[in-house]
């Protein structure tokens, strides 16, 4: 049997990095696929057949009638993640929820995951972010340097959260 998967966009992915999605992902993004299939395309469809219509409008269409065709396909090979999954050996891993302490004080929490889903609220980061790239593997009370395009920078895990269940 392969070892890789082919995905909807024809880039190969290893089967150890199968596309995994929070259960609070996948519903965020399938309610994204429903609001441009029964909202937004919909209001913009009349738009379309106007004699001086506004070619942004068909640009629009066009944009998100392919955003839902790819959220669609994403979702169609993805897994979701459940707490079974993890074996939380107080190392982070994509899913969980890290409290962290940035260099300037404040206090955050985030919750690392497949980039597809990251978009869904202000507490989800990119697993491939610079910032959950330093997290995963750390472990609590760890002190981690994030290489940002910035410049390089210290936080400080202060809780890990293993649940991938958000809420």
């Amino acid at each position: 049997m392969s070892t890789k998967a082919t995905t909807s966009r024809g880039r190969n992915r290893n089967a150890s990095q199968a596309l995994r999605l929070t259960p609070g992902g996948y519903s965020g993004i399938a309610e994204r696929i429903v609001d441009i299939r029964e909202q937004r395309l919909p209001e913009l469809r009349p738009l379309l057949v106007d004699k001086e219509r506004d070619e942004r409008d068909v640009a629009e269409f066009e944009r998100l009638l392919v955003e839902a065709n790819d959220l669609e396909a994403l979702l169609a090979e993805a897994e979701i993640m459940t707490d079974d999954d993890l074996a939380f050996d107080g190392r982070i891993e994509v899913g969980m929820r890290v409290k962290v302490s940035m260099a300037d004080g404040s206090h955050d929490w985030v919750r690392i995951v497949h980039p597809a889903e990251a978009f869904l609220d202000g507490e989800r980061i990119s697993q491939t972010s610079p910032l959950a790239t330093a997290l995963v593997g750390a472990r609590k009370s760890d002190a981690v340097w994030v290489a940002a395009p910035s410049g390089v920078w210290s936080c400080t895990v202060l809780d890990v959260d293993p649940s991938v269940i958000d809420g």
